[in-house]
């Protein structure tokens, strides 16, 4: 009364494959259980009653000479005992809590410390200093032609924007010319 109720996350049951797995071994051990059960009635049971009732062959309750089937019996009994070996096997394999992914151990080295740099310092306010090129040497003037610069374009006038032209579309979507007639 005082246990917790586990949540889905917890319970390995409550997965699918889980219980596929569970499933199919209890069909597998199932069929080999009866056919085990078949092979003692047909080949154990059957016989030992034909030998203690007897009877006649000739009577509808004749159960059969009596001889026993040794390897039929033992084939139903090695079908059982692989079953039960499959089933632990796959059993094993859904007990198996699923594999986590394990991390790898970093090494961490300690970072050297790096040498003080000491930061540039912000510029001084101080008076511009002009420095005096001296004069380039005086060019001789050089008589050259040049064209008589074109006369100034006069400042564009604004336009009135036009209006939009009005398309129109058929039903395929091609444009159309109203004006046109077909």
């Amino acid at each position: 009364m005082d246990e917790l109720p586990r949540s889905s996350s917890e319970s390995p049951a409550l997965d699918a494959g889980t219980w596929i797995g569970r499933v199919v071994i209890a069909v597998l051990v199932a069929e080999a259980a009866w056919g085990f059960i078949v092979s003692v009635t047909n080949n154990l049971v059957l016989p030992l009653l034909a030998r203690t009732m007897g009877g006649d062959v000739q009577s509808p309750l004749y159960l059969g000479k009596g001889d026993f089937n040794v390897p039929a019996l033992l084939t139903a009994v090695l079908e059982l005992c692989f079953a039960g070996i499959v089933a632990v096997i796959l059993n094993s394999f859904l007990q198996r809590k699923p594999r986590l992914m394990r991390s790898k151990p970093v090494r961490v080295s300690p970072i050297p410390a790096q040498p003080a740099v000491p930061l540039p310092s912000p510029p001084r306010a101080v008076a511009p200093v002009q420095a005096v090129a001296p004069e380039p040497p005086p060019i001789p003037p050089v008589a050259t032609y040049s064209a008589p610069a074109p006369p100034p374009k006069p400042p564009a006038k604004p336009t009135k924007p036009k209006q939009p032209k009005e398309v129109y579309y058929n039903i395929v979507g091609e444009p159309i010319n109203p004006t046109e007639d077909d």
